[in-house]
């Protein structure tokens, strides 16, 4: 090996050497405790607990899944429950019938709620079905929302096809 050579490892091992350290420490700072996560979950969790039973919660749409196509990836979409009312802020997409020319207002619309039913299954997460009765349409919205905050909606309407959502809840409303 020449003298060049030598010098260029030994300069690349010092390099990465000082590199590795660097990131290593970087975890250091970076990396959340176990207790800090765990009562970060537990917060969550009392959070939604109190906002479903009180029925007063915002689920942002991240996903929507039509019946007979492919599932889409969306934003700035929510469902917003607030005691007996409901503002509905969502896309749809899928077959409809006896629907008003030009498809009406289809999932985006505010309105009162005739019936809600709340469930709790054995693992604490929650399952909250509403009914809603708007002059286009009869809605059953039906959530699933677990206890990290995720929530997964199902939408039955009497004139247009079932439509599902995948979301979180907003815990900043």
């Amino acid at each position: 090996m020449n003298l060049k050579n030598t010098y260029i490892m030994k300069r690349t091992a010092i390099t990465l050497l000082t590199l590795g350290i660097l990131a290593l420490q970087g975890c250091g700072v970076l990396m959340e405790s176990r207790e800090d996560r765990l009562a970060r979950a537990q917060a969550e969790a009392q959070y939604v607990q109190e906002a479903v039973e009180a029925c007063n919660f915002k689920v942002d749409i991240t996903q929507m899944i039509p019946l007979q196509m492919a599932p889409r990836h969306v934003s700035n979409y929510w469902v917003k429950v607030e005691g007996k009312h409901i503002v509905s802020n969502l896309p749809y997409a899928g077959r409809a019938w006896d629907v008003p020319y030009g498809g009406g207002h289809a999932l985006n619309y505010e309105s009162d709620i005739q019936e809600t039913a709340l469930y709790r299954s054995d693992d604490g997460s929650y399952t909250v079905r509403l009914l809603i009765k708007t002059d286009e349409d009869t809605h059953v919205y039906t959530f699933q929302i677990f206890l990290n905050g995720k929530a997964s909606l199902l939408v039955q309407s009497k004139n247009r096809d079932a439509i599902n959502f995948n979301g979180e809840m907003d815990f900043e409303e």
